[in-house]
């Protein structure tokens, strides 16, 4: 008998304790749910723009949240303070594109139920260096019956001291109406993006370009926090452990970067 109410009695705390571990797990995701998601790239020369929208939760479709409108964020270069008006429903900017400067540190700050939303990002150098090995990128067209050319890739360089900063690298396609380096690859244009970490090469591949035509290749000097929220394993939707952010009281980023460019014509 004894056993049996010790046996009894284990199930009715294991019960007590899954329950209380769903109960704990459900609050952190109405918690999370509430914080609004802030998505801002600050780049010198370019005017502020910042997007901000509700956390969704697992079960939801939609890439984002529905955008949180009627917030009145600020940005302040330590001197400066501007307000950033809502241009589109949660999409807000400050037009002046002098505002972003070299070097600068800017915080942000808005309310939001009874919270103080804030983040901070310093501007950093520009990439040092930047080269190619190549002007023109050929990628070999592909033929039933046929072996193709062998792709020769194209080596971009650049110097990284101590391996102290993080890179990001995309290839944007500025040639109207480009063409289809496969054309049985129907898949709508974007540009291609690549996370390099603190590398100081890197080499093109095939896959790299789906279209053909002239593209301006951005190496893009990029914060930590930047790099740690593109890395982390939880970035698309919400889960037991949410995202790297620098956002307080939010998730999201509020980061700067400063890029070189290169041109690069591919062509078949």
């Amino acid at each position: 008998m004894e056993i049996i109410k010790m046996q009894r009695l284990m199930m009715l705390l294991l019960l007590l304790g899954a329950m209380f571990s769903s109960c704990k797990k459900e609050a952190n995701v109405e918690a999370d749910y509430t914080r609004p998601v802030v998505q801002a790239y600050l780049v010198p020369g370019l005017p502020l723009r910042m997007k901000v929208y509700y956390q969704k939760y697992l079960e939801d479709t939609i890439s984002y949240g529905y955008p949180m409108k009627g917030l009145q964020p600020t940005v302040s270069d330590g001197i400066t303070t501007v307000r950033l008006l809502e241009t589109a429903d949660g999409v807000y900017e400050y037009a002046d594109a002098g505002f972003v400067q070299d070097h600068k540190t800017y915080t942000l700050n808005f309310s939001y139920l009874d919270k103080v939303i804030s983040a901070q990002t310093t501007v950093p150098d520009a990439p040092v260096g930047f080269t190619a090995s190549a002007v023109s990128q050929e990628v070999p067209a592909f033929s039933f019956g046929t072996t193709p050319a062998t792709f020769v890739p194209v080596t971009f360089s650049w110097s990284n001291p101590g391996a102290a900063a993080h890179f990001l690298m995309r290839f944007r396609n500025t040639t109207d109406d480009p063409v289809r380096t496969d054309s049985r690859n129907d898949a709508a244009y974007a540009d291609t993006e690549v996370l390099l970490g603190t590398a100081v090469t890197y080499q093109t591949q095939q896959m790299t370009f789906r279209f053909l035509g002239d593209y301006q290749v951005l190496l893009y000097h990029i914060n930590q926090e930047y790099s740690d929220a593109i890395s982390s394993s939880g970035g698309t939707s919400l889960n037991l452990t949410n995202p790297s952010t620098n956002i307080v009281n939010g998730l999201g980023i509020f980061t700067a970067m400063k890029a070189d460019s290169l041109s690069l014509h591919v062509y078949q």
